[in-house]
């Protein structure tokens, strides 16, 4: 019995640290995104496991998509509908594989447009991903977490249950809620870590 328990204290000790960073994760968000729902807690964790929403076939395409919105987002700017944002980029999920780089960062010159389509694309087509089954498996584990410790998020059961349903059709794509769209307006690409740090990071903090 003794030896049983000794063998399986590793892996409660794993798991353990493992729910401890998530639970650490969704509280983050919370606190710098208070008006977060479940569903961009879910998104936050779905962009970290898988990145981008979707492989780049087409650069070009991904290119005058971004203009149109960098379009959109300085004339909010500058008619003052939003505010600037508070933060340049932001690393998403637990382990932070990827990083959201706010457009803001291409407005006031610190990164070229070109230069953040280039590392979005790669990340998009080239970054790290894990294999369906386990990033549902993870996500059921953070659905517990969230039912046990976060439960007092608006709307956070009926969330649950609707990306339950979602997952079981297997459509893993959900956009971020009404409340965080109005209340942050987001604007940003997800970008690999690695291209984040070594390329974009040092433009950004010089």
């Amino acid at each position: 019995m003794k030896l049983q328990v000794l063998l399986l204290f590793p892996l409660f000790l794993l798991l353990g640290c493992q729910q401890s960073a998530e639970k650490a994760a969704i509280t983050r968000q919370l606190q710098d995104y208070p008006e977060s729902r479940v569903q961009d807690i879910y998104k936050s964790f779905c962009q970290d496991n898988l990145g981008p929403e979707h492989l780049i076939p087409n650069p070009e395409a991904a290119r005058n998509y971004l203009m149109s919105e960098l379009e959109n987002f300085r004339d909010d700017l500058a008619s003052h509908r939003y505010d600037a944002p508070q933060r340049m980029y932001y690393p998403v999920g637990d382990q932070g594989n990827y990083v959201r780089v706010d457009l803001y960062t291409v407005l006031t010159g610190l990164v070229s447009e070109q230069k953040l389509l280039d590392a979005f694309v790669r990340s998009a087509n080239e970054g790290h991903k894990v294999a369906l089954e386990e990033w549902v498996a993870k996500w059921n584990g953070i659905a517990a977490i969230i039912r046990k410790d976060f439960s007092d998020i608006p709307g956070a059961e009926e969330d649950l249950a609707r990306i339950d349903a979602l997952l079981k059709e297997g459509d893993l794509i959900l956009h971020h809620s009404d409340a965080f769209g109005e209340a942050y307006q987001p604007h940003y690409r997800i970008v690999a870590r690695d291209i984040f740090e070594s390329e974009l990071k040092p433009l950004i903090e010089r």
